[in-house]
Parts: structure tokens; sequence; C-alpha cells
């Protein structure tokens, strides 16, 4: 009798695969169908996208051009600029950093800097932690149109320094990209090294992540995607602009392959342990209890039903998104890269959102 039900069995397991198999062929289908109605109604140039369940890579897909000028076709392994995305490579560095060093994100700008009487006395009163959440309140450049390609980080301060902050710190949950400068300065004084030779020798090059190159528009990138924007109705090229004074907030640029094998590692805890990634992942509290935008360099965001999400934007082009759930252990990743749209009605994040609900609505 055992041996008569054995082969059934196998075969009910085998018929349960092939089901589970084109079940999520299915959401497949109906995430790009998705993508395929989104990118017509925006007028997306090109996008790639990865879905990721359970930190494996289960579907890559390419859409639309690289290059709308010479008609050059997008393929999986185009590099992007990713702009804000570049924090999370930052914050991840820092972190390893503090770990060999000892040293804690609640110890302030003095703390990591105290030689530099460069940078104003109420700036470096601000922890490493607010500086991270972007809670710190010290004047952003952005608000006086210092964009993202300084000269040099001198002539930022020194535009900044006699600036009121924008608010009081730990009350308020900004973007504050002079955050990030002052970021970049503090991983190069731990790391004893400049901050784009730090994080070649240590990350792209150790992890073989060959497309990994900062860099702004005016940089010769290979394989890089151009960017496109709307202006005064017409489609034109998106010069993301960026110097070595802003990297550690802006400049990366790589192929979606390579952002997704770094998570990867990220998420197999070859760098960070998990329980410190979950704090990196929680939201920083504000004073008034309430809880911000933001972890220690992460968009960070309890949602509903049991889920949290992390991830980054990048110049409003470009989402990555990690969403899981502790209660029902669903993890999954959705990263969605783009070089432009004629139109963002819907932004990349809600894209993002929207993907991961068909996901998730699916598993």
């Amino acid at each position: 009798m055992k041996k008569r039900l054995l082969p059934i069995l196998l075969f009910i397991v085998f018929v349960q695969l092939v089901n589970a198999q084109k079940a999520k062929e299915w959401t497949f289908d109906k995430t790009d169908a998705y993508l395929e109605e989104t990118i017509d109604s925006l007028q997306i140039v090109g996008l790639n996208y990865a879905i990721l369940i359970d930190n494996e890579i289960v579907h890559t897909k390419s859409f639309g051009l690289a290059n709308a000028q010479l008609n050059v076709p997008m393929t999986i392994n185009k590099s992007f600029p990713v702009a804000s995305i570049s924090k999370m490579f930052s914050s991840i560095a820092l972190h390893k950093l503090l770990n060999e060093k000892k040293r804690s994100v609640n110890e302030t700008v003095a703390d990591f800097l105290p030689k530099r009487k460069d940078i104003p006395e109420s700036w470096r009163k601000a922890t490493l932690k607010q500086l991270l959440s972007h809670t710190s309140g010290i004047p952003d450049q952005i608000d006086y149109q210092i964009f993202l390609a300084p000269e040099n980080e001198q002539m930022v301060i020194d535009a900044l320094k006699d600036k009121p902050f924008s608010s009081k710190p730990g009350t308020e949950s900004k973007y504050n990209a002079t955050g990030f400068l002052i970021v970049r300065a503090i991983i190069e004084k731990l790391a004893n090294q400049d901050f784009v030779s730090h994080m070649r020798e240590e990350y792209f090059d150790k992890y073989e992540l060959g497309s990994a190159k900062y860099g702004g528009f005016k940089k010769v990138i290979p394989n890089r995607v151009t960017c496109y924007q709307n202006i005064n109705g017409e489609l034109e090229m998106f010069p993301l602009n960026y110097s070595s004074p802003m990297y550690a907030g802006a400049g990366l640029n790589i192929s979606i392959t390579d952002l997704v094998k770094w998570f990867q590692i990220l998420q197999d805890e070859q760098i960070l342990p998990q329980e410190q990634l979950e704090k990196i992942w929680t939201p920083v509290q504000l004073k008034n209890g309430d809880f911000g935008g933001f972890g220690l360099g992460w968009e960070a965001y309890i949602l509903q039903s049991g889920y949290k999400m992390v991830g980054h934007g990048g110049a409003g082009i470009s989402s990555f998104r990690h969403y899981w759930n502790e209660q029902t252990n669903q993890n999954i990743t959705v990263v969605l890269l783009t070089n432009g749209a004629y139109d963002w009605i819907v932004r990349p994040n809600q894209i993002n959102s929207v993907i991961a609900s068909i996901i998730i609505e699916n598993e």
C-alpha cells in the first residue's frame, strides 16, 4: 500500500509546484501589464524593474528606450543615475564604520569632527542620528538654490552658516541635503580616506558591483541611460548634476542588477547584522511622539495591516521599496528605475506600491 501511495504523493507535490509556478507567472503578467499601461499613459521613456520575494529575484523586465535621440532600446544591464537612492549605500557604509570604530549615532558632529571649526557651532550640536533622519533642522542648501553640484564643501558651509534653522532639532522630518554633506565628511574621517575610494574598495570592488560609479551627467559613465524631463510641454534631457561633496546623498550610477545584488548581500547579513538593519529601518520618532518619514538614511514607514516599508526615491523618477510583514512572514522588494517621463501624474513611488500590492494580493 505504501509503495502505491508514494507515486501518488509525488505526483500531487509535482502538480502543486506546477500550479504555484503558473500562479507566479500570472502575477508577473499582471505587473507587466500594469506597467505597460502606465508607461503608455505617462509616456515613460525607459524603465527597468525587478521583483524579489524572500530575497530571491523572481522577475525582471525592461521597457522602452535608454536613449530617445538615438532610439537605443533599454536593456537590463543599463546603468542609471539613482540620485537619492545613493543614501542607502552611504547609510550602510557609515554604520559599518561606526561598528568598527565603536562609535554611536547619538554622538554629535563636534564629537566626530572636533577640529572642524568652520562648521557653525549650532550645526556641531546636531547628532548623527538627526542628520541621517533629516530631523536636524540645519539650513538646507536646496532652500537657498544651492543644488547638488557645488564647487566644494566650504562654499556650501559659508553660504549657509548665518542662515536660520528650518525647524528646531528633532521636531520635524524634512528632507535636508546639507545633512548628507556633513555625513560624507564624517564617513571620510572614520574611514581615513576619501568617500569615493572607500565606497569603491569596501563595496563596489569587494562585492563585484562593476556598474557602480559616482558622477554627475557631465561625467562619462559606461552604459548609462540618458535622462529626460518635461519642460514647458517638451521632452528635454534631464541634467542630473552632482559633485563629489554631495556623493553621500546623491551621485551614484548603478545597474538594477548590481543594485539588487547589493541589497541581497545586505539582507544576507554579509555587511551588517539583521538587528542593526532593523534599527536603521525603524522610523525615527519626533519630539511630539509622531514618526518621521525616515529611519537612519532610509525612508521608513509603518504601513497598515502589519506591513513596514523602507527604501528611497531617486530624483522623482526612480523608486526602491522593500516591504515586509512579520505577522505573515512576507518579504517583498520592488525596484523601479526609469530615465524620465513626459508627465508624472502618478509618481514612481506610487507605481512601486501598486506593483507590491498586486504581488501581496496574489501571494
